[in-house]
């Protein structure tokens, strides 16, 4: 009987090892997308449109966890994008979501998204936070970083016209003519 004792406690710590120990990161992020998928889904069937922030609050807790318990794996860096464009794109968090994106680059440094990470850090201080020395900085470090970019034109131009309003973008229009008119298309019956 004194044998069985040690072997029964080696098996019930065994099993609560196994019932303790963390899923895999695949599942954790399967279980975080498709939340993500059924907030959207709620939001968009909805009537009354209401604060977002409530339906994506779990999301945002899930990819989090992601981000923090499964750091060196790539679910993570997906996580840590997919909550950075949710509080920049759904929650409106845009001071999150830089600091997101910041926390992406720094640690995804040859990162597939890293370029676009790092232009947004710009776009986001510019237009969203209206934090021109921070949106220079950034464009700059883009370019600095990426200069043969598909989008360094664009953070160039940016960088460029940094405070402008669209409408001291567009050319002016000729002295003494109207702006041209748009033709409504024929519909025939």
């Amino acid at each position: 009987m004194k044998r069985v004792a040690p072997l029964f406690l080696v098996i019930v710590c065994l099993v609560l090892w196994m019932g303790c120990s963390k899923p895999p990161a695949n599942e954790v992020l399967k279980k975080a997308q498709e939340s993500e998928e059924l907030a959207r889904r709620m939001l968009d069937t909805m009537r009354v449109k209401p604060d977002p922030k409530e339906y994506f609050r779990p999301v945002i807790a899930e990819f989090s966890k992601l981000v923090e318990r499964y750091e060196s794996t790539p679910e993570a860096e997906v996580a840590l994008f997919r909550r950075a464009a949710i509080r920049n794109n759904d929650t409106k968090e845009h001071e999150l979501a830089v600091a997101d994106y910041k926390l992406y680059a720094d640690r995804y440094p040859a990162g597939e998204k890293t370029p676009l990470v790092m232009f947004l850090i710009g776009y986001i201080y510019n237009n969203e936070l209206l934090n021109l020395d921070s949106a220079a900085a950034a464009y700059r470090r883009f370019l600095q970083k990426f200069p043969d970019n598909e989008m360094a034109s664009s953070a160039q131009f940016e960088l460029n016209n940094l405070g402008k309003s669209p409408e001291e973008l567009l050319p002016p229009e000729p002295p003494g003519e109207e702006p041209a008119k748009k033709k409504t298309p024929r519909i025939n019956t």
